[in-house]
């Protein structure tokens, strides 16, 4: 009796105390909807806003390109001979002609070489007999070949002489023949002397060339500008030996600057040299600078289906540099719709252009692409259509389905 009471009694214990344990892992009641939580664009107070309708308007047609803008000339000027610096003469954003020296290497064995080829052509010529003032040269006038010339008619005359008694019976056979001999013997030291005095004379023209060669590399080892224009770079200090084909500075042509432009299919016909040429650059915003489309490709690119075409673009300010991003605009002759907005119901960030278009009494976020400013007036070209009504102010507080009032 007594132990069943007590079995009894643990599994009363038991079953309470799971009971506990179940309530304990019961998950929370939801929160009632309409908290801060679930507070969103749907249910927030609306946003007063003034409203301005988009105005029609009929702007020149016009094509608009972006690029980078590229030196008219560039160039990584090399040494011509191998040497060591012994100075440079220009720096980074140095101006310079053409033809300005903007390195020197060490000449002292280009000297010492051209000085060797001047002796060996002076030698040259005292021996060939060379006037300076007479550039024709006769090798025939040349003192060794007048010389063995007389020696050839000395000898032709006693030949004649010869045949004679020969003739005659007054000189015997073996005399005769040593005078035919000696007459023919004349006859090849007078070509053997004329052409070695052509090859003294090619010999001349060699220590020529060999002269020009070593007066070249003195004169090669001073690196002068190519074109005129500014330094962008130098890559070379002073002591240090650099090698021939070696860039030493790189040389830029910044007056004009060129921009090349992809031209799509459907505006061919509407391009054409000469054309004129805006184009803007995010570093001043403010300013237009006017070039001249100059060149047009022969060819459309295969990859894109686009005429490639290159604007000129003034720069004697020296404002604009190469390797600014900047967007070009040619008027084609003709017109196109687009619409007008206030400038203060556009809001720009990072580059992008962004309008609040209302409609039914919600605002809408739409990118829109500008055309032009004008004082407190936006041409827009395309993101909206004309009627349409646009938020001008509050904007930072709106967003895409927002609530809005007037």
């Amino acid at each position: 009796m007594h132990r069943h009471s007590k079995l009894a009694s643990t599994l009363v214990t038991t079953l309470a105390l799971g009971a506990l344990g179940l309530g304990g892992c019961k998950k929370p009641a939801a929160a009632a909807p309409g908290g801060a939580s679930a507070l969103t664009a749907e249910n927030a107070a609306p946003v007063h806003v003034t409203l301005a309708a988009a105005q029609s308007r009929q702007v020149p047609d016009v094509l608009s390109a972006t690029g980078t803008l590229v030196p008219d000339e560039q160039s990584q000027v090399t040494a011509l001979v191998p040497g060591r610096v012994t100075a440079v003469l220009v720096e980074r954003g140095s101006q310079v002609r053409e033809g300005d020296p903007m390195l020197r290497l060490r000449d002292t064995d280009y000297r010492a070489n051209a000085a060797t080829a001047t002796a060996a052509v002076g030698q040259a010529r005292a021996r060939l007999g060379l006037d300076e003032s007479n550039g024709r040269f006769d090798p025939a006038a040349t003192a060794e070949v007048r010389a063995a010339a007389a020696q050839r008619d000395i000898a032709d005359d006693g030949l004649r002489r010869a045949e004679q008694l020969h003739t005659s019976g007054s000189m015997s056979d073996s005399e005769y023949q040593r005078t035919l001999l000696q007459a023919t013997a004349a006859r090849e030291q007078y070509r053997g002397a004329l052409n070695g005095v052509r090859g003294s004379y090619f010999a001349y023209q060699q220590a020529r060339e060999a002269l020009a060669t070593a007066q070249r590399s003195v004169a090669d080892s001073v690196v002068r500008a190519p074109f005129s224009g500014e330094v962008a770079e130098r890559t070379a200090n002073v002591g240090e030996y650099v090698t021939a084909q070696r860039a030493v500075v790189t040389l830029v042509k910044i007056d004009p600057l060129r921009m090349e432009i992809q031209v799509p299919q459907e505006r061919f016909a509407q391009v054409r040299p000469d054309q004129a040429v805006e184009v803007r650059v995010d570093a001043w915003p403010d300013r237009v600078f006017r070039g001249t489309l100059r060149y047009i490709s022969a060819a459309v690119r295969t990859d894109t289906r686009a005429l490639v075409a290159e604007a000129v673009i003034p720069n004697a300010e020296r404002v604009l540099r190469p390797g600014l991003f900047a967007t070009a605009r040619i008027a084609l002759g003709t017109q196109r719709a687009a619409v007008t907005i206030p400038a203060r119901a556009v809001l720009s960030e990072a580059g992008t252009s962004r309008v609040f278009v209302v409609q039914n009494g919600r605002a809408q976020a739409r990118v829109v692409t500008v055309l032009e400013r004008q004082g407190d007036t936006v041409t827009i070209e395309r993101g909206i259509a004309a009627g349409e009504r646009v938020a001008t102010d509050n904007l930072t507080r709106l967003g895409d389905g927002v609530a809005v009032t007037e």
